[in-house]
């Protein structure tokens, strides 16, 4: 098995030895090649998601590799799962010393005049309150530890840009994500918890595989008017993406800074979108 990229096979190597990571969102996309990544750079990985079955087989894919990881199937926006599961790997491993939360969920919403309560809370809750919860979570922890640690939060360019009409819920997500970041990095300063935002954009996985079908989040319309590309609208949106393993490694970069580095944010994307997108992101 790989992950969504065909044939990426994440290099292994020593970097991050006797490190305790863990992982949401975990089960495919960039939150898989990050466990992935992770895994076979000796991280103790604890990978969550809410897909039991794929989760189950990433993780029997890399431990059958010779790595560690656990399979923690659980609902992110749950404030005692996630209690529960940072609790599971203090306890099994002695230390939390690494948190990526790229659980999340697409929005693809049309103006907001026809967005509904329901999808707002939808998508508010596992790409906000879900990245509270374990950063919360993730300072409890790693404030008791003379290391500290570091938090990799998982944004996009919409931290930052509104690059069309519509979607409105994930760009609000997003755009607090950020803001709730650069609070809690002030707050970590002086306990050696790093924070840093990654704002990839339109990688290949399979939140941008089904668009090209118009749809988002399994069978909803998505809505694109304005948003894609004169390439996008030709080729197709995720035959126009980048490959996972960029976001993947720039995590790895990120997680082995030492605590006297701070590293607020990293973006990336499309070299066709830089028309789009500048240095905004």
């Amino acid at each position: 098995m790989s992950t969504f990229v065909p044939n990426y096979e994440p290099a292994p190597g020593t970097a991050l030895a006797g490190k305790v990571a863990i992982v949401t969102g975990a089960a495919s996309g960039i939150g898989e090649a990050v466990a992935r990544t992770f895994a076979a750079n000796e991280a103790k990985v604890l990978l969550v998601d809410h897909d039991a079955e794929r989760l189950k087989l990433v993780v029997e894919d890399i431990a059958g590799r010779g790595y560690t990881a656990l399979a923690v199937v659980a609902d992110v926006t749950d404030e005692q799962s996630v209690i529960d599961f940072f609790a599971q790997a203090s306890e099994t491993w002695g230390s939390v010393d690494l948190l990526v939360n790229s659980a999340g969920r697409d929005s693809l919403s049309p103006p907001v005049t026809e967005v509904t309560l329901d999808e707002w809370n939808k998508t508010i809750g596992p790409n906000l309150t879900a990245v509270f919860l374990a950063c919360r979570e993730a300072f409890r922890t790693m404030e008791r530890q003379p290391g500290g640690g570091r938090i990799m939060n998982m944004g996009s360019s919409s931290t930052r840009v509104a690059s069309g009409p519509g979607h409105s819920p994930y760009r609000a997500s997003k755009h607090g994500m950020l803001g709730f970041s650069k609070n809690i990095l002030l707050e970590g300063k002086d306990k050696n918890i790093g924070v840093t935002v990654i704002n990839p954009s339109h990688v290949a996985t399979p939140m941008t595989e089904i668009i090209d079908k118009g749809l988002y989040d399994a069978d909803i319309p998505a809505y694109v008017d304005g948003w894609l590309d004169e390439k996008e609208i030709a080729e197709g949106i995720y035959s126009s993406c980048i490959d996972v393993s960029n976001v993947a490694e720039a995590t790895l970069w990120v997680a082995t800074r030492t605590p006297d580095v701070t590293v607020p944010t990293i973006s990336l994307y499309p070299t066709h979108k830089a028309h789009r997108y500048g240095m905004e992101v």
